[in-house]
């Protein structure tokens, strides 16, 4: 049966479903996983379109009830009131270290005194990676983090020793330098 819609709506004149069909058929594995993953959510699409259709008639509302078993009616539920029992999630403010700087400069004329940056105190269960990680911001990739704690550690390498990987509460890490060479 499956071959039977398959080669009924594989080809050109079926348009974006014919090419999906058609990828299931063909011999890359990626490209087949993807065409029925799509083709499932159009799928599950199309049938929350209807019962919701359903449910808003009232006379029909027994069909929409019938296509939507009731494990997944209890899903529904469970999930919504799970959405709406939750509190809101707060951005976390990284600030703008770590973004990209302008091509042009935002100020003509004498530059700016360049002022350093004050110490970091190690506070119970800080790390290096994760001083660096929020001085970078949330945005930054695993590579980078990883140049950052690098950094952190040369400029800091006299006060936190031979293990980078131990720092104590109460050390006072000197940021490094904005050079990022």
């Amino acid at each position: 049966m499956c071959s039977n819609v398959i080669e009924r709506y594989s080809g050109d004149d079926m348009g974006w479903i014919g090419d999906q069909f058609a990828a299931l058929q063909g011999d890359d594995f990626t490209a087949a996983v993807l065409a029925l993953v799509w083709l499932v959510t159009v799928a599950v699409g199309v049938w929350a379109v209807l019962v919701a259709t359903l449910a808003s008639t009232p006379a029909l509302r027994g069909i929409a009830v019938a296509l939507t078993p009731r494990l997944l009616r209890g899903l529904l539920f469970a999930g919504i009131a799970g959405a709406l029992s939750l509190p809101a999630a707060q951005a976390e403010d990284g600030g703008v270290d770590g973004l990209r700087l302008p091509d042009r400069p935002l100020v003509t004329g004498a530059a700016a005194p360049v002022t350093e940056q004050p110490p970091v105190v190690v506070r119970r269960g800080d790390t290096l990676w994760a001083i660096a990680r929020a001085r970078l911001g949330s945005g930054s990739d695993l590579a980078a983090t990883a140049r950052e704690v690098d950094r952190w550690y040369a400029a800091n390498r006299d006060a936190i020793g031979a293990d980078p990987d131990l720092i104590h509460p109460g050390q006072r890490l000197v940021p490094p330098s904005k050079d990022r060479s």
